[in-house]
């Protein structure tokens, strides 16, 4: 019998996205969501193709205890992503005080914006919005910090390596949590004609997921971490003005309420703070545990920092 490799593992974790990417592109319904999947699945395979033959030579996943320490960050950053809005002792309760009060000032008016928003659409919108929905795809942003990782392994780049990192944790966060308030809040999409007062919780329906917008937030996080880490703030600015706009198309194609876009970017930004205040800060757990496997023994790993 072969023995396990990290690297046996990782080609395992690819074959998997593979199999998952090719179920999302017989599953779309049109052009436009086959865009986001191939750009997705031709990011995956050039990574693979140039990625693993350095990772083998550099030693990068020598041992599974680099799974132990990203699951570690993100199990970290994941807690304080939940703990930062009730937190009195900083801006925590704050910030979400005021998040509350405009998504409830945005949301007695969705009907209102739904309408005005209906009313200048147009051929070349149709046309620009289909392009800001597909830069908002969290598949592709998952991809572009997979990109950005990879491309900082290659050029041997601490800096875009972490970038990557940063990016790819943010939208993890921020893909996470939406995900986990669409199921229980159920609130239908505008495109149902239910109204924006319609709620369904925990039906896990695909026309009752509106609140809060996952496009809105992932690409609010991932702006965050671009505007963070840039030296130039035209580039924030552009990063921010571009995820503005993708919460612009989401309510265009009538997919969302404003409110729900409002949350989204909320959702996002923290994300996006939050991952990059991790790896800022330098924090890291001091212990952690995990599997280590090689051709003669299989054992457990306890690292620490010191």
């Amino acid at each position: 019998m072969r023995s396990a490799d990290p690297l046996d593992l990782l080609a395992d974790a690819v074959g998997v996205l593979a199999a998952y990417l090719l179920f999302k592109f017989l599953n779309s319904r049109s052009r436009t969501e086959h865009c986001p999947v191939f750009i997705l699945a031709a990011t995956v395979a050039c990574l693979l193709h140039a990625s693993l033959p350095v990772a083998a030579a550099d030693h990068l996943l020598n041992s599974t205890a680099e799974y132990g320490r990203v699951a570690g960050r993100l199990a970290d950053e994941a807690l304080e992503v939940a703990a930062t809005p009730v937190d009195t002792r900083g801006y925590g309760m704050l910030g979400t005080l005021l998040v509350t009060g405009a998504v409830a000032f945005t949301s007695s008016y969705d009907s209102d914006i739904r309408d005005k928003v209906g009313g200048i659409k147009g051929t070349t919108l149709d046309h620009v919005t289909d392009a800001g929905s597909i830069a908002g795809d969290p598949f592709l942003h998952l991809g572009l910090a997979a990109a950005v990782y990879g491309g900082g392994i290659l050029a041997e780049s601490p800096k875009y390596r972490e970038l990557g990192e940063m990016l790819g944790e943010a939208a993890i966060l921020a893909d996470a949590t939406t995900f986990i308030l669409k199921s229980a809040t159920g609130r239908a999409r505008p495109n149902t004609g239910s109204g924006s007062g319609s709620f369904r919780p925990f039906r896990f329906a695909a026309d009752y997921d509106a609140l809060p917008s996952m496009h809105t937030a992932s690409s609010f996080a991932m702006a965050s971490v671009v505007a963070s880490a840039a030296d130039n703030p035209l580039i924030g600015i552009g990063a921010y003005a571009a995820a503005a706009f993708v919460g612009f198309s989401r309510i265009y194609q009538d997919k969302h309420w404003a409110s729900d876009v409002v949350l989204g970017a909320a959702i996002g930004e923290l994300c996006g703070r939050v991952a990059m205040g991790y790896h800022a800060s330098g924090k890291a757990r001091r212990f952690s545990v995990a599997p280590v496997v090689s051709s003669e023994a299989a054992l457990v790993a306890v690292t620490g920092r010191f």
